[in-house]
């Protein structure tokens, strides 16, 4: 097939057997005057080049951060590499095999290089770009003859106007024989690229309207705005600008908490509002693991592949917010060190989960990892429990002593958990551990070097308890080198589309059962409730309700009583907040209308057989 290039680029211009996208493209790159033998534009971004652009395309880089190394871990061990491109052709990211990674960054594959089809010829990527449809280009297919020995498989990324953003291309040696479904796996990772752009900008309206500000929210779904992750206004159109009463230039740059507190806007139909974001949001998360589904079908069982969710297997952290995800950043930052760690946050949100998190990303990751509730064993056997006990030193001692949990942790990591509930003595003794980094055994003078790390948990207030005298100023100091705060759920019910498919999956494992679906209308029953036991009661409801479902997929029947009660009565609150609204609005249009029904009809924007309607059904005179 290689002959019909040869053909092309000795003159002839109609070839059968060509693809009409590859000729066209063909003759695009002969009227760019690209040198068919080798490329010698050298359009390639510096370091700090790339840094800025990646930043300012943070959105789709971070859409993609788990989608690509999740499609390449289903091509390892052939000679395949995944990478991202942005709308103007730059590469962006790239993962892959690194022997096939170094071959190919000798025709400069690689991220920082730019791929039009102006620059490089015909390709996967620059073609993409020109027809804004999905197509493999095969090795004789390219233009540049210095990359025959390449075959790739690319689909177009959307925004949310149906603009093209990047592209998603997988490429491969040539020489090797390929899976028939490797276009089909670009489509799907673009796909799925999409859907956690589109999900991200439904939970940050969600958060922008949990914070009152309701006309950011809209504006942000309307298109007319953008903000980053720091909450920082990107872009805005001129008729954004001139709704706020700003000029463009103005507006960008600044934080948008500033520029909307300014303005008391009110926002209309708050509430059911807010209830069609959360749909909107689980309807994306539903799409999420339909695509999900068709991935696993093509390439095997992927589990879930949604770039929102941070998911340890070992230590189960899941959650999107802003705030989880702030949590997850510090103790990613401080497992690189060995300083103690006191994580501190309500019952259930889960801090015996950081704690194992911070252990399995150290370097102790190897060791021991021992966890131990303070409050849970008697005072009199906690001491014996943390640093042992030698043969003979009480009745009833094992012969030849036992080691404590100190000593079977040395190397690794010991958690102590409910250390606020530590009786005063053996707050001394686990001082003195921290000061001199050895213990002795009860009954035993000769003391035992050790190094372990010490992570401690409380969900009481320390500073409380020290200016009460019941736990030792000097140790809470050492305990508390470095602070990790976990927020209750409360305070983070975005998680909640990541917990509960999480937490169904994991029941469903546990109890031999196949996956539950979810109906969309429960999420609106956990969204309500205010959760004082935390992700540890979520879990609990959950499991209780897979255990006792009559089908395979979780609807309001299934729910506990609580969750429906406390629903019914927020709902009954929020009726009454509605009618006491249009009740004030009416009254109001009749009173500048001097009772004229007609005006006031007029003022309200309804009609007037609206109006009497609305009046009987509020009893108005």
């Amino acid at each position: 097939m290689s002959d019909l290039w040869k053909m092309f680029v000795n003159g002839e211009e109609n070839i059968d057997n060509v693809k009409v996208e590859i000729q066209q493209s063909w003759q695009r790159s002969k009227n760019y005057k690209i040198n068919h033998q080798r490329f010698e534009n050298t359009d390639i971004l510096t370091v700090p080049q790339l840094n800025e652009r990646c930043q300012s395309h943070e959105l789709l880089v971070r859409a993609a951060k788990n989608v690509l190394p999740t499609l390449f871990k289903f091509l390892k061990g052939l000679n395949h590499i995944v990478l991202l491109s942005d709308q103007d052709g730059y590469i962006l990211e790239s993962v892959g095999e690194p022997t096939f990674l170094n071959k190919v960054q000798k025709v400069q594959v690689s991220p920082g290089t730019n791929w039009r089809e102006d620059v490089r010829g015909t390709n996967a990527v620059g073609t993409i770009l020109h027809e804004q449809v999905p197509m493999t280009v095969f090795s004789w297919e390219h233009y540049v003859q210095q990359v025959h020995f390449i075959d790739c498989w690319a689909a177009p990324i959307k925004g949310p106007k149906g603009e093209t953003i990047g592209v998603l291309d997988i490429s491969a040696e040539a020489s090797q024989k390929h899976s028939d479904n490797l276009l089909e796996l670009a489509i799907t990772g673009a796909r799925l690229i999409e859907l956690n752009l589109q999900l991200y900008q439904i939970k940050q309206a969600f958060s922008i309207y949990k914070q009152g500000f309701h006309l950011a929210g809209q504006m942000l779904q309307d298109g007319l705005i953008a903000i980053d992750y720091d909450g920082v206004i990107t872009d805005i159109n001129h008729a954004g600008a001139s709704l706020l009463g700003y000029k463009r230039e103005d507006i960008i740059g600044r934080l948008a908490v500033d520029v909307f507190k300014s303005k008391s806007w009110a926002f209309k139909g708050e509430a059911s509002k807010l209830h069609l974001e959360m749909k909107n949001g689980r309807n994306v998360l539903t799409q999420l693991r339909q695509v999900t589904d068709v991935v696993g079908n093509t390439i095997g069982a992927v589990g879930t592949l949604s770039l929102c969710t941070t998911i340890n297997a070992k230590t189960a952290l899941v959650g999107c917010s802003e705030l989880f995800k702030d949590v997850i950043r510090r103790a990613e930052k401080i497992a690189q060190t060995n300083a103690t760690v006191l994580i501190t946050g309500e019952s259930g949100t889960g801090k015996e989960n950081v704690a194992h998190f911070i252990h399995e990303k150290s370097h102790r990751r190897g060791q021991a990892f021992v966890p131990l509730n303070c409050a849970a064993i008697p005072q009199t056997l906690l001491e014996s429990e943390l640093f042992g006990y030698a043969e003979g030193s009480f009745t009833g001692a094992k012969r030849g002593g036992q080691p404590g949990k100190f000593e079977v942790s040395d190397g690794g990591t010991i958690f102590l958990d409910e250390v606020g509930e530590m009786p005063l003595n053996a707050q001394a003794s686990l001082l003195r551990v921290l000061q001199e980094k050895e213990v002795c055994r009860i009954g035993e003078a000769r003391p035992r070097k050790i190094d372990v790390r010490i992570i401690a948990a409380t969900n009481q207030d320390l500073d409380e308890l020290t200016k009460g005298g019941k736990f030792r100023l000097d140790l809470y100091y050492r305990l508390n080198v470095v602070n990790i705060s976990i927020p209750p759920l409360r305070k983070r019910v975005e998680d909640l589309f990541e917990l509960i498919p999480y937490l169904v999956s994991k029941a469903c494992k546990a109890h031999n059962k196949p996956l539950f679906e979810v109906s969309h209308e429960i999420y609106d029953y956990f969204m309500e409730y205010t959760w004082p036991g935390n992700v540890r009661e979520l879990e609990n409801y959950i499991e209780s309700m897979i255990v006792m479902s009559e089908s395979h997929t979780l609807c309001i029947d299934d729910l506990p009583p609580i969750l429906k009660k406390s629903t019914i009565k927020k709902q009954k609150n929020l009726d009454q907040h509605t009618r006491n609204a249009t009740t004030n609005a009416i009254l109001t249009a009749l009173k500048e209308a001097n009772g004229n029904r007609g005006r006031a009809a007029q003022t309200l924007g309804i009609g007037r057989t609206t109006l009497y309607r609305k009046m009987k059904e509020l009893k108005l005179s």
